[in-house]
């Protein structure tokens, strides 16, 4: 029954948007593409971090760690072409985290992200409608170490994304809604997040450096609404078709970006090396 009410609400979701579809509008449009925030502990691309953790919420707790982050939103196909085009996107991810102390490097906890949404891109305005499915496990090396159990961070979550455009300046706000959550927790949630992006053109090289820099804050009634907050700054480098590679120091204070840790304090910082397909 859950599925199938998730199913129903994502059809109405798409039928909203494609009975805005108006006659005559290009199917020849750029597509969409929905990206979060470049400080968001959860990204569209590949990264690797490596961190110091000086609050570490597993029991390894302060300690040198590693997380390797695989994921991407792939966008489809047009829902509406025209000036404000809307696309049709697909986005999986992953997250794993590993203790660098432990002489087997081991695996703390992954966690497994995959959705879909509606992106639009309204002149400096862009929106995103997502529903996606999000789960978490304990490492089995860390389980084993400790005899701990892993808690059923089972979730279906509604989620939207407002942002504004200035210079280089972007501005992006969150609301989001777990349909579905096997803890039984309360379930909003809200963020927000300024990126700033300069450029700075290479011309013998052909390629462009970017000075980046961003914040993000995250809050959910699941822990009675404590801010944790994420900030990235560094250099992109694009060398072309698209692609995008990112050196950046991270850090973050608050709440676990690990949902079987979800409600302990961390605290790190970090490098993190990504790659933007």
């Amino acid at each position: 029954m859950s599925s199938i009410r998730s199913i129903g609400i994502l059809a109405s979701m798409l039928g909203f948007l494609l009975a805005g579809r108006l006659p005559g509008q290009s199917e020849a449009a750029p597509m969409p593409d929905f990206e979060l925030p470049s400080a968001s502990p959860r990204v569209h691309g590949i990264a690797g971090r490596v961190m110091a953790a000086t609050r570490g919420e597993s029991r390894f707790g302060r300690e040198q760690e590693a997380e390797v982050a695989l994921g991407e939103n792939f966008p489809l196909f047009l829902l509406r072409g025209g000036r404000n085009p809307i696309s049709f996107g697909f986005g999986p991810q992953v997250y794993a985290r590993f203790s660098l102390r432990d002489s087997q490097t081991a695996l703390i906890s992954h966690d497994w992200v995959v959705g879909v949404n509606a992106t639009g891109d309204f002149g400096p305005w862009d929106a995103t409608l997502q529903l996606y499915h999000e789960s978490s496990h304990l490492g089995d090396e860390y389980g084993d170490r400790f005899s701990t159990e892993r808690i059923d961070w089972s979730r279906e979550v509604l989620s939207a994304w407002a942002g504004y455009s200035t210079g280089p300046w972007h501005f992006a706000a969150n609301l989001s809604y777990a349909i579905l959550d096997q803890l039984g927790l309360p379930r909003p949630g809200v963020a927000a997040a300024v990126d700033f992006t300069s450029g700075v053109a290479h011309s013998a090289s052909q390629r462009r450096v970017r000075p980046t820099a961003g914040i993000y804050f995250a809050a959910d009634a699941a822990t009675s609404w404590r801010l944790s907050t994420s900030a990235r700054a560094g250099i992109t480098v694009l060398p072309g078709a698209g692609r995008q590679v990112g050196l950046a120091v991270i850090v973050h204070d608050g709440l676990s970006t690990q949902r079987q840790f979800y409600s302990r304090a961390s605290r790190y910082l970090g490098l993190e090396l990504r790659f933007d397909l």
